[in-house]
């Protein structure tokens, strides 16, 4: 079975559109989209007049077999994440304005300063506030996690990325009591895909760097527990695209939109 996996997507509805289109003609039989559905900073992208947060949601809504909340997801429907790094998000956050968010947050969470207004109703933003924060689902006899980052911070709200070997131990820990062998995340916005593993018999490798660059559009996951980070369908630089799950082979295949 081919499963293909869009995340990042920040309001593109034109890339949206032909990612399903390359989904569908490369015979992908279920779709799931790692979050960050919304979002549009201004900062950033340079689509705006090819952009609607409405058309995307409904667009995955009506493909994707399974959605997961991103941060922009969650900020845009008013939810609070349940990881927050030791943040308490106070009342009025999402009441106050981007300046008095950027104060609040103290650099633990991202305040969304550079989010431009948009467009999306209350069904939409019903669908948004629903999401789950991750999913795990058995593919071919192995358990997947899929979700926006990686655990703890599952849906990338904080604004601490993982670097180094370490800070993966919890994500480990919760893929064995999960029963899952391969993770899949998002939200880095990297040029290429990235992976960490451990050893055989849970001994994690002795590489000082938590993730590495897979540079080849197509890599064979092995059978090791690891964590896989997808490309963004939308970036501001470097390659961008969508990628597909072989589950017959366990082959990571890139696929591009530019």
């Amino acid at each position: 079975m081919r499963i293909g996996i869009f995340t990042d997507i920040h309001e593109n509805s034109e890339a949206l559109v032909t990612a399903l289109r390359t989904a569908e003609a490369s015979g992908c039989h279920e779709l799931i989209c790692l979050g960050d559905i919304v979002g549009f900073d201004v900062r950033f992208y340079r689509y705006d007049v090819k952009r609607s947060a409405r058309e995307c949601v409904s667009l995955i809504k009506s493909n994707c077999k399974w959605v997961v909340a991103g941060n922009h997801d969650l900020f845009a429907a008013g939810r609070v994440p349940a990881y927050t790094n030791g943040f308490t998000y106070p009342e009025i956050w999402f009441k106050s304005d981007p300046a008095e968010r950027k104060k609040l947050s103290l650099g633990k969470v991202w305040s969304y300063e550079g989010d431009a207004p948009n467009d999306l109703g209350d069904e939409e933003l019903a669908f948004l506030s629903g999401l789950p924060e991750f999913v795990i689902t058995p593919l071919s006899g192995r358990g997947c996690l899929f979700s926006h980052y990686i655990f703890p911070d599952l849906t990338g709200s904080t604004t601490k990325y993982i670097e180094r070997n370490h800070q993966l131990d919890k994500l480990w820990e919760f893929m064995n009591l999960q029963g899952a062998r391969y993770s899949f995340s998002g939200h880095s916005h990297a040029v290429f895909a990235g992976f960490a593993y451990r050893g055989k018999h849970g001994v994690v490798r002795s590489y000082l760097k938590a993730i590495h660059p897979i540079a080849s559009d197509k890599f064979n996951l092995g059978d090791e527990q690891m964590m896989v980070l997808i490309p963004p369908l939308t970036g501001e630089k470097g390659r961008t695209g969508f990628s597909i799950l072989d589950t017959d082979n366990m082959t990571l295949i890139v696929k591009s939109v530019n």
